[in-house]
């Protein structure tokens, strides 16, 4: 468990060539992380941070740091800091979770485009997406555990240049469109949550 150092010159002799020798490179802090009987490490605190942010390190891991031989519980380790009780922070790509769910529900949505070369790969991003069926000429009615952001995402690798959709969340009253232009983006958002209605 010790660093290897790759030497490209060789170290000057300090009493022959009457050369002050340098200081050792400062070295920050290493983690080491013990699971069962194996030690991984060492590791520099970012690389323990990013452990901690993916909950590949949790409360009960067991962590050493520096130079101790004594391992600790990442929550009772008094050079750590972490708020092991705070919410659990969402990965890259996770869904968004309305207050309360704890998983992804079935929404059901619409979905209406202008599809210029033939709607095949939109079609298989639906299927793969969850139960649909075409409701008329280029709408599509579809119910998935995806979100809507997800289902947009997709969709957006099957369009073509002067495409467009939009989607509508029917369960959860949110809407996701792709390329429809300036002038319509502020039209929709306008229009889709306006305290005015005449």
């Amino acid at each position: 468990m010790t660093d290897t150092l790759e030497l490209k010159q060789a170290v000057p002799d300090t009493e022959s060539d009457q050369v002050e020798a340098a200081p050792p490179p400062f070295e920050g802090v290493k983690w080491r992380i013990k699971i069962g009987d194996k030690e991984y490490g060492p590791y520099p605190r970012t690389r323990l941070i990013d452990f901690l942010k993916e909950g590949r390190v949790t409360a009960g891991t067991f962590i050493a740091c520096g130079t101790d031989k004594d391992y600790h519980r990442a929550d009772h380790h008094p050079n750590l800091r972490w708020d092991f009780k705070g919410p659990k922070k969402r990965k890259f790509g996770d869904p968004r979770l309305d207050a309360g769910e704890t998983e992804v529900p079935v929404c059901n949505y619409f979905i209406a485009a202008r599809l210029l070369a033939g709607n095949e790969r939109f079609e298989r991003v639906l299927r793969e997406a969850g139960k649909m069926t075409r409701a008329s000429g280029d709408m599509w009615v579809l119910r998935s555990k995806q979100t809507i952001q997800q289902i947009r995402s997709a969709l957006t690798f099957a369009t073509r240049p002067h495409e467009h959709f939009i989607i509508v969340n029917a369960s959860k009253d949110r809407l996701a469109w792709y390329n429809i232009g300036v002038e319509n983006d502020i039209a929709v958002r306008g229009v889709w949550d306006s305290d005015e209605v005449q």
